[in-house]
């Protein structure tokens, strides 16, 4: 954490030498925590690795202002360290550091003496605020145990009370929209965990999100919480007597009294790059939140948001021009051989269908969709002399054939394909018994999805009519594949392959 240096605020600076000690049990954040302290100017800083070792040096110094200790310490821990020090000397400040604020905890460590807390990871503001806090407090302590530190001490403290929870719930809130949004995979759903966000946090009972279309001039409604009225779903951006359009066209917060209907609502602009990408309401019959702190939470959601969206949006449009660039290679791939066109198709379609039979995660199937049709990518690799063959081939030409799904996997490398996508274009033509290419895998040792669509490849490709050969039947195909279970297939892939074929429209 290098900072620039700061002294304490002019209004704390007296020239006195403030003098705290740092018990932390972790010595990378006790020397980060001393020396971005000590820069500040003001403080004369002393370190200790326990409790024990921290009472030791609180009698030794004499006369310390203020201590920062970790809660969770072997031995002492650091509520049990205030307790003690307290009763040395109840006008010694106490600050917590912990890296998980629950509300549980920093309540105890009130209860033992602690008047203010820091959430890990910190930035440097939030410790010279935290400085200035304790400067400020120990001088007010002192000065009121010349006069009447009880009463005076007690105020003082519940206004730091009350400080601190308002920082805790900041702190709250901003996990949750953090927590919720980082398992966020797609614009669609961000949009409406969007909205039940907002009225989670403000209490509301409706929520609503448009998104700015600037080139048809248009407010789109995404998502919605409970009921909306018809004419909310698009809106023109020339109707500047609604809210929504005066949120986009001023770029600022606004509050609907509800002078004009039942309850009250509040509309937040989120920006991307400058730009109001988006407009987020809630309302509710009853608001029991101030309109600044209604603000304050839509705002942090916003900020918190609007990076999310703005990665998905950039993330879409990578895949879908990822998606058109190799469809656009297998289409070149079919133009070649007008004996497998379509193949790909079909062969992801009976892939997923079996993936779905043995229960494969969400994941493990878009995988499948995506990669299945680029399973024989790697064929624009081989001369259309080899490929498109009439007759049998030689030794050497089929070693050849044998190289496309090494070609596919390296066609695909550089592409930002996940490794069980890349897999699957390796070692489909992997066998149960080892005998496969490129690589001999057998049995577990080749990827699940690359079994599944060697089976449903196999399958496509006997009932295709091809130069040299006519189809088989489905039958036919079916008893093919079972009587190569356990030796080129996978059994447990097999028996789904079966059940597949009984529920599907192939028989």
């Amino acid at each position: 954490m290098t900072q620039p240096m700061h002294t304490i605020g002019h209004d704390m600076s007296s020239g006195q030498k403030w003098t705290l000690l740092i018990i932390d049990d972790d010595e990378p954040t006790r020397e980060v925590l001393a020396q971005s302290i000590e820069s500040l100017g003001d403080f004369r800083v002393y370190q200790a690795a326990n409790g024990l070792d921290g009472l030791a040096q609180f009698q030794k110094i004499g006369n310390v202002d203020g201590v920062l200790v970790d809660i969770n310490m072997p031995g002492m821990n650091g509520i049990e360290f205030i307790s003690r020090i307290k009763e040395l000397d109840n006008s010694v400040v106490a600050i917590v550091i912990t890296g998980f604020p629950s509300m549980d905890v920093i309540i105890e460590a009130m209860r033992a003496g602690a008047t203010d807390f820091l959430c890990k990871p910190f930035k440097f503001d939030q410790l010279r605020f935290a400085m200035e806090r304790l400067a400020r407090e120990r001088r007010i302590l002192l000065n009121n145990q010349l006069l009447s530190q009880e009463v005076l001490a007690k105020k003082a403290l519940e206004e730091l009370n009350q400080k601190l929870e308002k920082k805790i719930k900041e702190q709250t809130v901003l996990f949750t929209i953090s927590d919720t949004l980082s398992r966020i995979k797609n614009t669609q759903e961000l949009y409406q965990q969007l909205v039940t966000l907002a009225a989670t946090l403000t209490e509301t009972s409706d929520a609503k999100f448009w998104v700015v279309n600037y080139d048809t001039r248009t407010l789109m409604l995404t998502a919605a919480l409970n009921s909306f009225h018809e004419c909310e779903r698009e809106i023109s951006l020339d109707r500047k007597d609604l809210p929504p359009v005066q949120v986009v066209c001023d770029g600022i917060p606004i509050l609907v009294d509800g002078s004009c209907g039942p309850g009250h609502h509040l509309l937040v602009p989120i920006f991307i790059r400058n730009e109001v990408f988006g407009v987020l309401a809630v309302s509710s019959p009853i608001r029991d939140q101030s309109f600044e702190e209604g603000i304050f939470l839509l705002h942090l959601l916003a900020e918190k948001a609007s990076l999310t969206i703005e990665n998905l949006l950039l993330y879409e449009s990578v895949i879908q021009n990822l998606h058109a660039t190799l469809k656009a290679l297998v289409r070149s791939l079919e133009a070649k051989d007008p004996y497998t066109k379509e193949h790909s198709h079909r062969v992801t379609q009976v892939a997923v269908s079996i993936a779905t039979i043995m229960e494969c995660n969400p994941e493990e199937l878009d995988s499948l969709r995506f990669a299945g049709p680029l399973h024989d990518i790697g064929k624009i690799g081989i001369s259309d002399q080899i490929l498109m063959k009439p007759g049998k081939l030689t030794k050497d030409e089929y070693e050849i054939i044998k190289s496309h799904p090494v070609i596919g996997a390296e066609i695909v490398g550089h592409l930002g394909l996940l490794p069980v996508e890349k897999a699957i274009i390796r070692h489909h033509h992997e066998r149960w018994d080892g005998k496969g290419y490129p690589d001999g895998l057998k049995q577990e040792e080749i990827p699940l999805l690359s079994r599944i669509l060697a089976v449903a490849d196999t399958f496509d490709a006997m009932t295709s009519c091809r130069p040299y050969r006519k189809a088989l039947s489905i039958q036919e195909a079916e008893q093919e594949i079972k009587r190569n279970a356990g030796s080129q297939f996978d059994p447990v892939v097999v028996e789904a392959f079966d059940k597949y074929l009984a529920i599907s429209d192939h028989q």
